[in-house]
């Protein structure tokens, strides 16, 4: 059974942001839930270059704390970089890995989409073997993310 922290609802009405309707009426977010609501307060904290860089990924739809993370992640580069490092991180959570588990990876692989997409296809491969996150994490950068020899010294020191 996967852990629970890995689940993904897979229907948008069972969004922990959405509250049950009664019965007959279309699902609302609840008030309680709303996504990041002082997003004015987090905005005006950023410098206006910061700002420069913010305004249009958000136009592009992107989430605001989405992008801060990205910015922060990426430092201030051109639009392009940071668009970039967006995309990257959103083609991998469209496969199914965790926000923060692809923050990482991209951050311990400077950014490398294929390096990062390979370690997270690697990992839950070895998590669903029963190693432990921690082990795995160190033998796929010990071996630069080569599945067999990251395997052997996972089965090797498991013994």
């Amino acid at each position: 059974m996967p852990p629970l922290r890995s689940h993904k609802p897979t229907v948008a009405s069972l969004s922990p942001h959405t509250c049950l309707p009664p019965p007959g009426q279309v699902a609302q977010p609840c008030a309680a839930h709303r996504p990041h609501p002082d997003s004015a307060d987090l905005l005006s904290a950023l410098s206006q270059e910061e700002q420069d860089l913010i305004g249009p990924v958000v136009a592009l739809g992107y989430p605001l704390h989405r992008a801060i993370v990205a910015l922060q992640k990426t430092g201030r580069q051109s639009l392009s970089q940071f668009l970039s490092y967006l995309s990257a991180c959103d083609r991998l959570l469209r496969q199914g890995y965790e926000e923060g588990l692809v923050d990482e990876a991209m951050e311990m692989f400077q950014f490398s989409e294929s390096q990062a997409g390979d370690f997270l296809r690697l990992s839950e491969q070895f998590s669903d073997m029963g190693f432990q996150q921690d082990r795995i994490k160190e033998v796929l950068l010990v071996h630069g993310n080569r599945r067999e020899q990251a395997l052997e010294e996972l089965v090797a020191c498991a013994q």
